[in-house]
């Protein structure tokens, strides 16, 4: 069965965060779940900071070009129903990890094909597409021609022809010489450089000059293929014989998702479009370039992040370290994996993912870390009450108090520092600032040794501290951890209403009942 983009044509969004969409020639791998996943806490964290305002995040599957024509054709199956398969499996994946997009877009849709096919007459008619012979090195792996440049010769073994591939992948490509549309992009050379120079657009700002520098190939650009080598894909308006860009096709994806050609102005343009590194030119030269032809709006950010590595080493199918994720989300739950990519993954570099790391992060994190304390300060043994003490800081016994002033200070600082990290994206530092609040907070817990404590007053005062820390770092974690802040803060008994950002400060909370049932919300992973 297809699933259809259901496109609403008046919509507002104070937010709208955009994945790139997966291309759709094989099965999802841990790279795409961690763009998907830093896509989702972005428009997590955009929900609490503003409640109750209206939000998009789109996500969804690339399903056009050479790549997936000849996938298909390997696996002796019509394209549309091989990418029925494939996009099938990335939509899982995002169920899998509680996704929490609002549109999954698939571009055989046919409100997309009417969006990108109005957005080609569009261009054409003010003047920015004109047909010419073209030749040049194609790469059917990245989809795109290739500078002369940038292409080498190499021998083969066994005495075969020589090859031509790219210098920096050694991918194959292939000379076609075609008569295709052309699209102007050498015209937006000099406002494209300006808008990522002026707009401070590009995070983090390491990769801007590699956005620059992608501009210096400022030829005009091929934006068509014949359908005699390519018949799987969009049709050129009004020629039959001409089969659109797979990377224009690709591109229009976020103006579908506005409801395109009816745009609301209101949606348009994306506050903050996340990519990885090696798509770069495609979303900071040829986008921007094919919206201002447009005369539309250019997105307002555009975060970039590195690549994913298994055990320092380049993912292939060839090495089979390829790691699937639902397979990592069984071995480590879907929180777990969450956890680790996020606090693992700094987007300025590439990241490398192990299994042993993944199992020792979650152990020492958030079942030592938290899990523990939350289990451990909630027993009958401790809190024969059950109760959340309503305590203020100035009523707190004084050893306690002289005892948890670090914490206390570290309390007070936290939401501030987190909102910036939040807004800049830097998850993994957010993470870390938690999680040394939490490491805080174990620290004063077992150094007043509750469970013998007799004096009702001093007790009062280290369950009120404690869970005084749960509950903010619960509530400042719930981008990043929504299922495990949910089950944290239902235990402490904190109402739907008070987890909101503005509560993740002492003394915000009354107090009241908390739940002592001795669930957890994860087991200690084991090998």
């Amino acid at each position: 069965m297809v699933m259809l983009l259901t496109r609403v044509l008046t919509r507002n969004a104070s937010s709208f965060i955009t994945s790139p969409i997966f291309y759709a020639n094989a099965e999802p791998h841990i790279g795409h779940a961690y763009t998907a996943i830093l896509c989702d806490t972005a428009h997590r964290w955009n929900h609490l900071k503003n409640p109750g305002e209206p939000a998009i995040f789109s996500i969804g599957t690339d399903e056009h070009g050479s790549k997936i024509f000849r996938a298909s054709q390997a696996n002796k199956m019509s394209p549309q129903l091989f990418c029925d398969k494939v996009s099938q499996k990335f939509s899982k994946l995002f169920a899998e990890l509680n996704l929490s997009h609002t549109d999954f877009i698939r571009t055989t849709s046919p409100s997309h094909k009417e969006a990108v096919q109005h957005f080609w007459s569009l261009l054409e008619k003010r003047g920015h597409i004109y047909k010419s012979t073209y030749s040049g090195y194609y790469s059917i792996t990245d989809e795109c021609f290739i500078p002369d440049t940038d292409v080498e010769q190499v021998q083969m073994m066994d005495g075969k022809q020589p090859i031509h591939v790219m210098k920096d992948t050694k991918t194959p490509v292939e000379w076609i010489e075609e008569d295709n549309y052309m699209f102007r992009l050498s015209d937006f050379r000099e406002r494209v450089t300006n808008w990522i120079t002026s707009e401070d657009v590009v995070r983090p700002t390491k990769y801007t000059p590699l956005a620059l520098n992608s501009i210096e190939f400022a030829e005009d650009l091929s934006i068509s293929r014949s359908r005699s080598r390519l018949s799987w894909g969009i049709p050129v308006p009004n020629d039959d014989t001409q089969t659109i860009y797979v990377w224009l096709d690709a591109l229009v994806n976020y103006l579908t998702v506005s409801g395109y050609p009816n745009l609301n102005q209101s949606t348009w343009p994306p506050t903050c479009q996340i990519i990885g590194k090696d798509i770069v030119k495609f979303h900071l030269f040829y986008w921007p370039a094919f919206l201002l032809a447009a005369d539309l709006p250019l997105p307002k950010r555009v975060f970039v992040h590195g690549h994913w590595l298994v055990d320092n080493v380049k993912m292939s199918k060839s090495l089979g370290n390829v790691v699937n994720p639902s397979e990592a989300i069984q071995k480590f739950t879907s929180q777990g994996l969450r956890y680790f990519l996020l606090k693992q993954g700094n987007p300025s570099f590439d990241s490398s993912f192990s299994a042993d790391a993944c199992l020792e992060t979650i152990n020492s994190d958030l079942v030592n870390n938290v899990g523990n304390l939350l289990n451990r300060s909630t027993v009958s043994k401790i809190n024969g009450k059950g109760t959340y003490p309503s305590l203020q800081l100035d009523q707190l016994d004084p050893k306690v108090s002289e005892d948890s002033k670090k914490l206390v200070t570290m309390l007070d600082n936290v939401k501030n520092i987190c909102e910036e990290l939040y807004s800049e994206m830097m998850y993994y530092k957010v993470i870390e600032e938690l999680m040394l609040t939490m490491k805080e907070a174990n620290r004063v817990f077992q150094c007043s040794e509750p469970w013998k404590e007799k004096d009702e007053k001093k007790l009062e005062s280290v369950i009120f501290i404690t869970y005084e820390s749960l509950r903010i770092v619960s509530i400042l974690f719930q981008p990043i951890l929504p299922e495990m802040s949910l089950f944290c803060l239902d235990r402490l008994g904190v109402p739907l209403e008070e987890r909101k950002l503005e509560n993740a400060s002492i003394g915000m909370f009354a107090g009241g009942k908390i739940e002592q049932d001795q669930r957890v919300f994860i087991e200690r992973l084991q090998k």
